[in-house]
């Protein structure tokens, strides 16, 4: 690809500094082997992260269980009382036994008295702790617990990696849950198997926005749409993979061990993985910049750019005092701009959220197999992400982002909308309208994968981490509260959750409209260049044309 810029009109809009960067990643070689090499294996975090975000589909899986709580009890009775007992009901949560005189007795069930239909093999939590009944909420206070544990790791490591730099953390994140993987393998109870998951939570959203940033930071305006697709498309891969680990194993705590051991094999990373070289320029690490640049040339077989290094090294020495300056979640708000930005990003990611777990928890409840349930709604959502790769290449990221929340609005509002029953000519509106759920269900899987990168172009480089760890914690309060509108259909209407849904994609839309365009333009890299203007670059369009 070939770059133009508008002459004299980019100065005022983005830094020159932002400008040079690009313009040295250029000349490093911006799709040479040693970026693609990383990027393959920053993509391969992904694995970790998707199944432990989706396993309790299966851990806290709903099993068909019968209570046997009577044992010998009978015989006790007629032994006791000389009564005879008649006949005998076992239900789910107790067991009802008719005497010869008409009287009925029930016993409630104690952990160790139930039966589970399963295949012999297949174990879960509830299983083998017996959350059912009185305790079935114990299941879903699981999911519940990790997810704050994520929306904790999105705070804290979002910031620490905007201090600290994005390789440590990424490093930290990526082989700290393979220890805890271990350690949920071998717990004992409950209570040890939700502190676990909490702390495993915590790490894993340190390694999404980690990986995301570095692969944001790696390429060029023009590459970047790609790259993250590509990187969703791992994470659509990876659901889909998560349902053939769980349908091969079966029990729990053995598909624990076989999503938290490969990320064992990944050591080598602490000698292949660069630190961002973005984040280095602008911490005013400038030695450890340079070295990085001269790493990067020699493996992809360029000439040092002399020049290139040159102009970016004395333009960040000019900055060395803002480079340095230390930003916490309060800079996301302080500043005009930055404060419509984030409030604006804060309910987007949020929405998408409930619509995105609110229509996965809908959609693998279907009757049927669940295995093979939540393998097809893995496929829709892959295919999201392979259309979301055009999609970011060649549409603005307003219009694709705006495109994706109407259609999940439209298909949501009208798959409530829908009466049950048949209708005259027979057609079966009950499928009618899980099919318009399934299409807003690729929908707001398309809208997950354009707001990561969007929200990566939309804030400055020097808080970029700590604003994606904010969103990232509205999406998990998001993941949260998701079954809780879901669970609105079992007190009003089953079609109330899937309209509310639509509603606020509908709102996603409008706010959408209030954010700037970024599609191939330069990334700020401070919150002054975003101050200076509501466009990052409304009168400095980097023109990209194929050659």
């Amino acid at each position: 690809m070939a770059t133009t810029e508008t002459p004299g009109a980019t100065d005022d809009k983005v830094s020159p500094l932002s400008i040079k960067m690009d313009e040295l990643i250029d000349e490093m070689g911006k799709t040479g082997r040693f970026q693609i090499l990383v990027f393959i294996l920053l993509c391969f975090n992904y694995c970790p992260l998707v199944f432990n975000h989706v396993i309790m589909a299966f851990f806290g899986a709903r099993i068909t269980h019968t209570c046997h709580a009577v044992g010998n009890i009978s015989v006790y009775i007629h032994n006791s009382t000389n009564k005879t007992v008649i006949g005998q009901e076992s239900g789910q949560c107790d067991t009802k036994l008719f005497l010869d005189d008409g009287v009925n007795l029930t016993f409630s069930c104690k952990p160790g008295q139930w039966t589970y239909d399963t295949d012999g093999r297949e174990t879960t939590i509830g299983t083998e702790w017996d959350l059912v009944c009185d305790d079935d909420s114990l299941r879903s206070l699981a999911t519940t617990v990790y997810f704050c544990g994520v929306m904790l790791g999105g705070l804290l490591f979002g910031y620490l990696s905007d201090r600290f730099g994005r390789r440590p953390i990424m490093l930290v994140t990526l082989y700290a849950p393979v220890v805890i993987g271990l350690g949920i393998h071998f717990v004992p109870s409950y209570t040890w198997f939700v502190c676990l998951r909490f702390v495993e939570g915590i790490f894993l959203q340190g390694l999404q926005i980690s990986t995301y940033v570095l692969v944001a930071e790696m390429f060029v305006p023009a590459y970047r749409p790609l790259a993250g697709a590509i990187l969703e498309c791992f994470w659509g891969a990876s659901v889909i993979a998560i349902a053939a680990i769980a349908y091969l194993v079966r029990d729990w705590r053995y598909i624990q061990l076989a999503i938290s051991i490969p990320s064992g094999l990944a050591l080598f990373y602490i000698c292949v993985m660069p630190e961002s070289l973005r984040w280095m320029i602008m911490r005013g690490r400038l030695a450890d910049a340079e070295k990085c640049v001269s790493r990067v040339t020699t493996f992809n077989r360029k000439d040092f750019p002399k020049e290139s290094w040159a102009s970016v090294r004395s333009l960040a020495e000019v900055k060395g005092a803002s480079s340095k300056q230390q930003y916490t979640f309060l800079d996301l708000l302080k500043t005009p701009q930055m404060r419509k930005r984030s409030i604006l990003l804060f309910y987007i990611w949020f929405a998408v959220a409930v619509g995105y777990y609110g229509l996965t928890f809908k959609i693998t409840s279907l009757a049927g197999n669940k295995y093979l349930n939540f393998f097809i709604g893995g496929c829709v959502e892959m295919l999201a992400y392979i259309i979301g790769i055009y999609v970011m290449v060649k549409i603005k990221r307003r219009v694709a982002v705006i495109s994706f929340a109407l259609l999940a609005a439209v298909t949501c509002i009208i798959a409530g909308a829908l009466p049950s029953g048949e209708t005259d000519s027979g057609v079966d509106l009950t499928l009618v309208s899980t099919g318009f759920a399934i299409v807003g269900r690729f929908a707001v899987g398309g809208l997950f994968s354009l707001i990561f990168l969007y929200t990566s172009e939309v804030y400055p480089t020097v808080i970029r981490n700590i604003g994606m760890g904010t969103c990232a914690f509205w999406t998990r309060v998001g993941g949260v509260i998701a079954p809780q509108i879901n669970r609105l259909g079992e007190q009003t209407s089953e079609a109330a959750p899937i309209i509310v849904f639509g509603v606020m994609t509908v709102i996603v839309a409008v706010a959408t409209f209030f954010l700037p365009e970024t599609h191939k333009k330069k990334i700020p890299n401070t919150i002054q260049e975003v101050e200076g203007s509501d466009e990052i670059t409304s009168s400095s369009v980097i023109e990209e044309t194929q050659m």
